[in-house]
């Protein structure tokens, strides 16, 4: 795959990357903390949320293996869903404030439209995966560059998505991501090919290919693994805000460094450095994962985030709550980079099982179950806030709601690591030698 390409392709993932995480990091917030949403009554949307997405992406899944047209089964919903993605990323941060009802309602209703166009366009995307890089040389590559970009993506996510919100309002904020998000779309197709062969497998209604995949063993562990990763990367951007206005005690301007800054740049900073240290370490991992295979890379890459999490826990400051966020950068990393290499890996598996191309069916069937952590940190937000005590836009909280926020950022992602670590000794597919896979006995 020629370089230029790399890049080209690899700018899809930075506007999937700024779109899912400035939604992960801004939106709890926005319309629980800033707009006093019912924290109860949000668990319960994102509950049906979750529920739609057990649906939605293993049916646009099939739905892009199932294309045929002349520009290819993928390209044509990337082309044209980014524009209409982007517009609705900004009509979500555009609700009526006021009655809370209606703003429920349109919450409701904007989420499950952005949501649908993001599926439709991500599914696709990242199903070209596996065509563009053949093998686990050219995917590790591939994946490191992808996410390098996404690198980008995170800093414009967690350090100009809290200024842009605080100092300009959230509309603002919505206009120059969603923009972002439409430009780096349509930048990933420039040059794209698709390979006509794998057009020629014959369709397979949507049932059928769902129990194919959950048959896959290595599947089904990996999505496991995945379902845990997923959980770290909602819970700990969803919760941030509220950690460093709650946790760490930040909300007025104060020195950071010898330098003057606001809340909004001190939580910015807080996921700056840990970012700008995973470009290095992407490097890292991209020259180890061929040599030890992807299984054990994305070991440990879970274990590598515990001892960040527990300092995250305790952090009772600006400068303990950085320590804690620059301590999971290797695992952070890794995690960026590795579960679409391993996706591929077991999509390999059954295309010399059945030889067919089913990559839509994988990572639709892939992204629809990992959207129940969306559903279950939403129903463990509703049952946190309530028990705890978290009262809605308080300039001080209770300790029984603080140290829920610390259970919430710090306890629940460990938890996860060792969830995930579990699963993957359980993976069946082990790297052998002359860098070849095979599934374990």
């Amino acid at each position: 795959m020629k370089t230029w390409k790399k890049w080209t392709y690899g700018w899809g993932n930075f506007a999937n990357t700024v779109a899912q995480q400035v939604f992960n990091n801004r939106i709890q917030f926005y319309y629980i903390d800033v707009l006093g949403l019912n924290a109860a009554l949000a668990g319960v949307i994102w509950f049906l949320f979750g529920l739609w997405n057990a649906i939605n992406d293993p049916l646009m899944g099939n739905l892009s293996d199932r294309t045929r047209t002349r520009m290819g089964r993928r390209v044509p919903y990337i082309l044209f869903g980014a524009i209409p993605l982007g517009l609705s990323f900004f009509f979500l941060w555009t609700p009526p404030k006021d009655p809370l009802w209606l703003t429920a309602i349109y919450f409701f209703v904007l989420l499950f439209i952005f949501d649908t166009l993001y599926t439709v366009v991500i599914m696709a995307y990242n199903a070209l995966f596996t065509e563009l890089a053949s093998d686990l040389k050219d995917r590790s590559s591939l994946a490191a560059v992808r996410e390098g970009l996404a690198v980008i993506a995170l800093l414009l996510a967690f350090v100009l998505a809290p200024i842009l919100s605080e100092e300009l309002g959230f509309v603002p904020m919505g206009i120059v991501i969603g923009a972002f998000v439409t430009v780096g779309y349509l930048v990933s197709v420039i040059g794209v090919k698709e390979n006509p062969e794998h057009m020629t497998g014959k369709s397979m209604p949507m049932w059928e290919s769902l129990k194919i995949s959950l048959s896959s063993r290595p599947f089904r562990w990996y999505i496991l693994a995945n379902l845990a990763k997923e959980y770290l990367f909602i819970i700990l951007p969803a919760t941030l805000p509220f950690w460093r206005k709650y946790a760490l005690r930040i909300t007025t301007e104060s020195e950071v460094f010898g330098v003057m800054m606001g809340p909004g740049d001190q939580e910015a900073i807080l996921l700056a450095v840990p970012f700008l240290l995973t470009v290095p370490l992407l490097a890292i991992w991209n020259r180890v994962t061929p040599r030890i295979g992807v299984q054990r890379a994305w070991l440990y890459s879970f274990l590598f985030f515990i001892p960040g999490l527990l300092v995250i826990t305790l952090a009772d400051g600006f400068y303990t709550g950085l320590l804690g966020t620059t301590l999971i950068t290797p695992g952070l990393s890794g995690m960026m980079m590795l579960p679409i290499v391993m996706l591929t890996e077991v999509i390999d598996d059954d295309a010399r099982q059945s030889g067919e191309r089913r990559e839509g069916i994988y990572f639709g069937m892939s992204a629809g179950i990992i959207k129940i952590a969306f559903s279950f940190q939403g129903i463990l937000y509703s049952i946190v806030f309530t028990i705890s005590g978290y009262v809605a836009g308080a300039d001080v909280q209770s300790a029984s709601a603080v140290w829920g926020i610390r259970f919430l950022i710090g306890v629940s992602p460990l938890l996860a690591c060792l969830l995930g670590a579990l699963a993957l000794r359980r993976y069946p597919i082990r790297f052998g030698d002359k860098g070849r896979a095979g599934v374990a006995a």
